[in-house]
């Protein structure tokens, strides 16, 4: 199993330290060569190895199939990539944030968040496989935690025990939204709510604020070259009445 670990494109916080990344393949492969490297000033989370998640498993009780962990690890590679782009989407949606940072994360898979047991006891769905809190900075140094439920999709796939491979491909789904820590929270769940259910609506403000924004740069850029020409003009009136003088 391979040791070489994997540079995500999550951006870590900078109350934590950066982790090293470890290259023990002396020839990588086409996708590893493309992976950026960590950048002191600017470093992201990096991935545990196919060793380091097999051995993680192992001493959580399971019996990993070492021939599928590089499956593995690429799914849940993915699968954080995916809930941090859905993380971005909140931020930069609702408050213009684009770039956020992942300043901690802890996985509480025994801990019911209220929407899985209410999706579970009232709603009669099946309950959430994972769980994890993501506590991130928008750069002002104010923690904002996400709560993220992990649904299994299909619920005949398998591979971590390596006693029976599906045939249908892993399918799953990410229940990512603010956690109600303050009022704030609940507002933002609700107008992502307003803009899930009217799209078209949103969409066209968005839109449409956008090309304000553009609008408005454009104009400050203009503001210095008017105000130059204006004084050029005066000066140029000035001077002709000095001559008719």
């Amino acid at each position: 199993m391979s040791t070489r670990r994997i540079v995500s494109t999550i951006p870590r916080g900078e109350t934590l330290t950066p982790a090293p990344v470890h290259q023990a393949q002396t020839t990588p492969t086409q996708q590893e060569t493309n992976v950026p490297t960590p950048d002191p000033n600017d470093p992201a989370w990096v991935y545990p190895s196919e060793q380091q998640f097999y051995n993680a498993m192992k001493r959580k009780g399971y019996q990993p199939d070492a021939q599928s962990m590089h499956t593995v690890v690429s799914i849940h590679n993915a699968v954080n990539e995916r809930t941090w782009s859905l993380v971005q989407k909140w931020e930069a949606t609702l408050h213009d944030c684009p770039n956020p940072r992942l300043v901690r994360f802890l996985g509480r898979p025994d801990d019911r968040s209220p929407r899985a047991l209410f999706n579970e006891y009232v709603l009669m769905k099946s309950p959430p496989f994972d769980r994890h809190d993501w506590v991130v900075d928008r750069g002002d140094g104010v923690e904002r935690r996400y709560v993220i439920d992990f649904y299994d999709g299909n619920p005949q796939t398998g591979g971590f025990t390596g006693s029976q491979k599906s045939k249908k491909p892993v399918s799953m789904h990410l229940d990512v939204r603010p956690a109600l820590d303050d009022p704030m929270a609940a507002v933002d769940r609700v107008r992502m709510g307003f803009r899930e259910m009217l799209p078209g609506i949103f969409g066209e403000l968005d839109e449409l604020q956008k090309n304000n924004k553009s609008l408005g740069r454009k104009m400050t850029m203009l503001q210095p070259k008017a105000a130059a020409s204006a004084a050029a003009s005066d000066k140029a009136y000035a001077d002709c009445t000095k001559t008719r003088s």
